[in-house]
């Protein structure tokens, strides 16, 4: 064989093979083993050790749900809450999955995202018009008019809809998180939106401490959470088929595969729309179309 059919043959190999490690998603894989095996003289002190966890509800369908995108935890009824992008409506979920109340929501076009901030308010993220909406949401509504709530739109670069997936308050640094979904993806800080007066600024920041760390190992961002007990936060990608923790610096300091097989799934978790933490440090993955998991953590 000549070296020009070698160069051509060699060439068409390694296109097979970077062609197979993005089909079956295999640099995931590696950078899960990488993060699960660092030694422990240097992570923090407190992480939330995402390698002993193990899944509880393992992918319960949920009736009548369809296109659930986004979860937040709510400490004071000890709930969870989705939203519903094509019918416009918040779900509330007990922790073990069942449908509590539905909540039509008019004046938004494509919800993407929920958290839940204090008492009864919540900000929802609107993708479609890059805007974030401030909603006071009572116990016992069955439906709410967000036309005149406050909104912040966000000068995101506008992609079709690859703009902001996912947003949550962090209660310890007092701010929201927003993350965009790719192209390119990264994480905002919003600061004084909630508690926002006349005349007073907001402060929007790129976090770009995270910048590398997410750049090469995620391939999108679903979804975001921050845990103020770690003061970790709490990355989810589709794509990648990952849960991510990150330290306060912007290091990886643990992952959560959501394949077959890893920590006790019986099947791929199909597309990780959103996650939530509890108090007691349970993982709560909600997963297009209406698929919800639980994982706990087990110790070694």
């Amino acid at each position: 064989m000549s070296q020009k059919n070698k160069r051509r043959w060699l060439f068409a190999l390694l296109i097979l093979i970077f062609a197979n490690i993005y089909y079956f998603r295999l640099e995931a894989l590696g950078w899960y083993v990488w993060h699960n095996n660092q030694s422990a003289s240097t992570l923090p002190a407190k992480t939330l050790d995402l390698k002993n966890y193990r899944v509880e509800i393992d992918g319960l369908s949920i009736p009548d749900l369809a296109n659930a995108s986004g979860f937040t935890y709510n400490t004071r009824s000890n709930t969870l809450f989705t939203v519903l992008n094509k019918e416009a409506q918040i779900i509330e979920l007990s922790l073990t999955g069942k449908v509590i109340r539905r909540v039509d929501v008019t004046g938004v076009s494509d919800m993407e995202g929920i958290t839940h901030v204090t008492e009864n308010r919540y900000v929802i993220a609107d993708e479609s018009d890059n805007r974030l909406v401030l909603v006071t949401m009572d116990d016992d509504a069955t439906s709410i008019d967000v036309t005149n709530a406050p909104k912040l739109k966000l000068g995101l670069n506008f992609t079709s809809n690859k703009n902001f997936e996912g947003v949550s308050w962090d209660g310890k640094n007092n701010r929201l998180l927003v993350v965009k979904e790719r192209d390119p993806k990264y994480i905002l800080s919003v600061q004084g939106f909630f508690e926002a007066k006349v005349g007073e600024p907001l402060e929007i920041k790129r976090l770009d401490k995270y910048d590398a760390a997410i750049k090469w190992s995620l391939r999108d961002l679903s979804s975001v959470t921050y845990h103020d007990e770690t003061g970790s936060l709490v990355l989810l990608s589709d794509e990648s088929r990952l849960i991510k923790e990150y330290d306060e610096h912007g290091h990886a300091v643990g992952a959560l595969a959501l394949w077959k097989g890893f920590h006790g799934l019986s099947r791929h978790v199909p597309q990780a729309e959103g996650i939530a933490i509890g108090p007691d440090g349970s993982i709560y993955i909600m997963s297009e179309p209406n698929l919800f998991y639980v994982f706990k953590h087990h110790k070694p």
